[in-house]
């Protein structure tokens, strides 16, 4: 089953760069118009981004700047849209932060800040549109979540944590509007070339990085096509599949944290002699 997306007003969250914006650009482009969200401080490139869309496939765009992790941000957002563009069919949640770093160490305001923007802005956000959808019986939540949210990871442990809590919350909500027209479903990239991890802080050494690193490109076509077919999950990469749908969920547990804690480490830790032969990162 393929899902008509022509006509069809759509919110993205952190649409200015990354996923978000990859995304925006597939929606557009099968004909759907888009109300485009983001911080203050990526307005430039928000309003800049709307307009090549508008001006590229002939949609209608809106713009609108918004912190999600703020206690009233998911409300104000709502009623921007809601004045502005009217009903939204799909709400895509994607806007999201994430930090790299032991967790005993973690500044307090980080840890704060992403369980506000990763959990409650998203649980909020589609607490507001889900009930104008269930009146319609149409409508689609996509939840940008990870291959994060299907095990434990040390040194990301509390962004794994969200991931975690938002993929429970989607599948339970699938569960619940069953019957109603309204679809929620996930998409869980893995590591992806983006703003995002550029700025969590990762050592260029990190293990994972030289394992399961994608373009957006390669990630949002994939995501947006699994969405397009009717799929309540997916995982872009054979390879993801096999470890994070499969190994992860089907070995014993214990086995998946000793996996997990070996792995989510820096090559110069765990091989340092070939580390300092080499002079630079194991990805590169």
């Amino acid at each position: 089953m393929i899902v008509d997306i022509s006509d069809q007003r759509v919110l993205i969250t952190g649409a200015s760069q990354g996923i978000g914006r990859s995304l925006a650009q597939y929606f557009a482009a099968d004909g759907a118009h888009l109300v485009l969200t983001d911080l203050a401080g990526r307005e430039t490139e928000l309003v800049s981004l709307a307009h090549e869309l508008s001006q590229a496939h002939g949609i209608r765009t809106w713009s609108v700047c918004a912190d999600l992790a703020e206690e009233d941000g998911p409300g104000r957002l709502f009623q921007a849209v809601e004045d502005m563009a009217g009903p939204v069919d799909i709400l895509v949640n994607n806007a999201g932060l994430c930090w790299y770093g032991d967790y005993a160490r973690m500044p307090t305001e980080r840890l704060e800040k992403m369980v506000l923007l990763n959990c409650l802005g998203s649980a909020r956000l589609t607490r507001l549109f889900l009930p104008s959808m269930i009146a319609r019986r149409s409508g689609a939540v996509l939840m940008v979540s990870s291959v994060s949210a299907f095990q434990p990871l040390p040194t990301m442990a509390l962004y794994a944590a969200t991931k975690a809590f938002i993929q429970s919350l989607s599948e339970a909500l699938a569960a619940e509007l069953r019957g109603t027209g309204i679809r929620v479903a996930t998409i869980n990239p893995p590591f992806t070339r983006t703003a995002l991890i550029r700025d969590a802080g990762l050592p260029t050494d990190f293990i994972p990085l030289s394992l399961s690193f994608m373009d957006v490109s390669e990630v949002t076509r994939s995501c947006y096509a699994a969405f397009r077919q009717g799929q309540a999950l997916h995982v872009p990469g054979w390879q993801n599949r096999v470890l994070h749908l499969g190994a992860a969920r089907y070995l014993p547990r214990g086995l998946v944290n000793t996996l997990c804690r070996l792995l989510m480490r820096r090559w110069s830790e765990l091989l340092p002699g070939l580390w300092h032969n080499n002079g630079r990162s194991m990805h590169d």
